[in-house]
């Protein structure tokens, strides 16, 4: 159903029925587009009504019962002075009344702090949201996603800890941008691609899957563009970046519940499944770090994946069950992971 300008003012005039306000009231809660019209045509509507009701107001009784209050209280000279400067004092401050209704105020209201949506994905989870422009985003396990609840400004701002894949709805005029702890910012109108930045890693990814998008540090002032198929691979703390070739694939796979490597370094698999499930992985042998692996998993449990990895490379592990802290909470579950 198509709602047009009068079907809105008849809601907002509590005009429609029960059925028909729970229908709108759902299309709004689904459709950007749509609460963004009801929010201005809405605006207008209570503007309408305050200056409906100032111009019902009869100034000139209020200030003739005014009056006569207070020459009931002193009839003087000086109350006299006092009604003629109030009166002089009204005059002047209702065209700045006015001003502030119908001009500051709107705009100070637009420029409140906005209220925000924080997103954890859970170890082991793919969270998937819908931000209110329409853009699709995917979290990995162990990320934080903040956003606001309205897109106000000509910017589209979320900021990211961990990893996620963005397919974001095409705005030409509002651009979008992802912002990484240490001041590293992804910006695009209309595209897809993954960010990797967790707050505790060293080195942060930015892949791109279609379009195209710009990376740049606030820190070291370096920016890239990228096209589709490459990534910046970008220092955290320093912001020095460089552009590579990517594996799109290989990069993306974990949003659809798959985790894939080719030919990567076990530190950096280890890295992976710590996030993933939770636990704290330690390579007890230096030169365990520089194995490096081809493989690709989709459904399997953590034990699996270690004894998988056990039937290809002489390797052995034991897990350490959590241990219960003096504040009844858990620690996370040890793999200690040495060479046979």
């Amino acid at each position: 159903m198509e709602y047009n300008e009068s079907y809105i003012f008849s809601y907002l005039q509590d005009n429609l029925s029960a059925d028909e306000k729970r229908d709108f009231e759902l299309q709004l809660q689904q459709s950007p587009e749509l609460r963004k019209k009801f929010d201005e045509i809405a605006r207008i509507y209570t503007l309408s009504e305050n200056l409906i009701r100032q111009r019902e107001v009869n100034t000139q009784a209020a200030w003739d019962q005014l009056y006569r209050r207070i020459r009931r209280i002193k009839r003087s000279k000086t109350m006299q002075s006092i009604w003629n400067f109030t009166r002089t004092a009204a005059a002047f401050l209702l065209p700045l009344f006015l001003i502030y209704q119908y001009f500051l105020l709107p705009e100070i209201n637009r420029n409140k702090i906005q209220q925000t949506i924080t997103i954890t994905s859970a170890p082991g989870m793919v969270t998937k949201t819908v931000l209110p422009d329409g853009s699709e985003v995917w979290l990995n396990a162990q990320s934080t996603l903040t956003y606001p609840v309205h897109f106000t400004k000509k910017t589209r701002t979320v900021k990211l800890n961990g990893e996620a894949y963005f397919k974001v709805t095409s705005d030409k005029e509002h651009r979008f941008e992802v912002m990484t702890p240490h001041q590293i910012i992804v910006s695009a109108y209309g595209t897809e691609f993954n960010v990797n930045a967790y707050m505790s890693a060293n080195r942060y990814e930015v892949t791109l899957a279609e379009g195209h998008v710009e990376v740049s540090s606030d820190v070291s002032k370096w920016q890239e563009t990228l096209i589709s198929g490459e990534k910046a691979i970008i220092e955290a703390i320093s912001g020095n970046m460089r552009v590579a070739s990517a594996d799109t694939y290989a990069e993306t796979a974990w949003k659809d519940g798959k985790m894939v490597f080719r030919r990567e370094k076990f530190e950096t698999i280890t890295e992976k499944l710590s996030r993933k499930f939770g636990v704290n992985i330690q390579l007890e042998d230096e030169k365990l770090r520089e194995y490096t692996f081809t493989a690709t998993f989709t459904d399997e449990s953590l034990e699996e994946i270690l004894y998988l990895l056990t039937r290809s490379t002489p390797i052995s592990y034991t897990i350490s069950n959590p241990q219960q802290l003096n504040d009844s909470t858990y620690t996370k579950r040890t793999i200690k992971i040495t060479t046979k």
